[in-house]
């Protein structure tokens, strides 16, 4: 195995090692970097190789614009510069096979060199930020990835971001990043095929896991599918789980085995963002044995922050919740714009302990919607849904606050069915 300090990396966390480094890399294989502080700008993976990251490595992102690519340096690269992302990454691959990552040191982002965290959630977006990098790890069309064991931590915006792969195995990581961290989400999974995603634990400033469905920008459009995400534990000031964004197809999806706690949102599944006329469809999506600690541990919606009033809807479909636990204050929301938007959901041996009642608004003037600032006075609440089973469900209210009316509220909702279910406050059709 080549040796990084072979080809003169220091090490020193002052020296800049990005040259070093990568002709390493470039000489092919996997490329072993003992312990010490690199000082690194953008790296590029080859194929058939690699970083092996020996305990009290640290790749550490360079504070210098300079030292990073340029945000057009391949066709599939986008700069988000409505969130003051430009576009630039730590490591990247880029159409490559048999990439990995793996070791048990760290990649830093070295985030605190690009701006301060905010002290609060309310002033995150409320910071200005003159640079900053995009994605840390940036891996795109590549086929046969495999990233595990090491710790990524203080990313300046996503962590770790797969676009279009094929055949992805991510396993182990320590994903670490402020919970005041500004767009810091941990594993977002774009358009890819047959992914694999165990035993990681995250602590994230935005999603923890997104699966998403943004084509437009690759080579080869494809669906996101063949997705399995088990034994992971996840805690955020957002969503811990999402599933949304972009034009294209998310499906064929099991999540199990999974802790969320001291989170805004457990789980989040959204076909539409903005006004634009876009959005994904999502299907055949399956979560069972899953642990819920959230304000809201159930989002189900066609458009977030009022973006379902504009064109270019999808179909949410063939969902099901089995063997759910968890505690909440903020009721769970399905919420379509008209009847089959959202339709053939099931939840099963599903539990919620609730409590709270101070974000109850009955019928509020703008309607309910996915973020948290007010709650329906149930711990379902349902719009235009159809072909919703509850079997098994059961609702245990910690408090007797009568500003929650119901266990389930359905408006303008069809076949909707209780089997077995334990409900205190019962459940109102309309």
């Amino acid at each position: 195995m080549l040796n990084v300090k072979d080809f003169g990396a220091i090490g020193d966390g002052v020296s800049k090692d990005t040259v070093a480094v990568q002709r390493a890399l470039d000489a092919g294989g996997m490329v072993h970097v003992p312990a010490g502080v690199y000082l690194c700008g953008s790296l590029y993976l080859r194929s058939n190789g690699g970083l092996d990251l020996a305990p009290g490595a640290v790749i550490l992102g360079s504070p210098d614009k300079e030292d990073y690519n340029a945000a057009d340096f391949c066709p599939q690269n986008h700069a988000f510069l409505q969130e003051c992302s430009y576009g630039a990454h730590l490591l990247i691959a880029v159409e490559q096979e048999n990439v990995v990552i793996r070791g048990r040191g760290r990649i830093d982002g070295n985030r605190q060199a690009f701006y301060e965290l905010a002290e609060k959630r309310e002033q995150i977006w409320s910071r200005h930020i003159a640079w900053r990098p995009s994605q840390m790890l940036f891996i795109c069309e590549c086929r046969g990835v495999q990233i595990c064991d090491a710790h990524l931590d203080n990313a300046p915006y996503w962590t770790c971001f797969l676009h279009g792969c094929v055949d992805v195995s991510i396993r182990g990581l320590r994903i670490d990043n402020p919970m005041h961290t500004r767009n810091g989400d941990g594993i977002d999974i774009d358009c890819c095929k047959n992914v694999t995603i165990s035993d990681c634990i995250i602590d994230s400033g935005d999603d923890c896991i997104t699966l998403r469905g943004n084509s437009a920008p690759l080579k080869t459009p494809r669906p996101c599918e063949n997705i399995t995400i088990s034994n992971c534990v996840l805690r955020t000031i957002c969503n811990a789980f999402r599933i949304g964004v972009g034009n294209g197809l998310v499906r064929n999806c099991t999540v199990s085995n999974v802790v969320i706690h001291d989170s805004r949102m457990g789980i989040c599944l959204c076909t539409k963002y903005s006004s634009a006329p876009r959005a994904v469809q999502i299907e055949d999506i399956s979560f069972s044995n899953i642990f819920i600690e959230a304000d809201r541990p159930i989002a189900i919606v066609i458009g977030a922050h009022g973006a379902a009033d504009g064109p270019g809807i999808k179909p949410i479909q063939r969902i099901s919740f089995n063997q759910i636990r968890g505690r909440g204050c903020v009721g769970n929301l399905i919420q379509g714009r008209a009847l089959g938007d959202i339709r053939d959901i099931s939840f099963r041996d599903v539990r919620f302990d609730y409590s709270g009642g101070d974000r109850v608004v009955v019928d509020p003037p703008n309607g309910y919607s996915e973020p948290c600032h007010i709650s329906p006075p149930a711990a379902f609440h349902l719009e235009y849904a159809q072909d919703i089973v509850f079997d098994q469900v059961r609702i245990n209210w910690l408090n007797d606050d009568p500003r929650w009316l119901h266990d389930v509220n359905a408006v303008g909702s069809q076949d909707v069915v209780f089997n077995n279910c334990a409900f205190s406050k019962g459940h109102a059709l309309a």
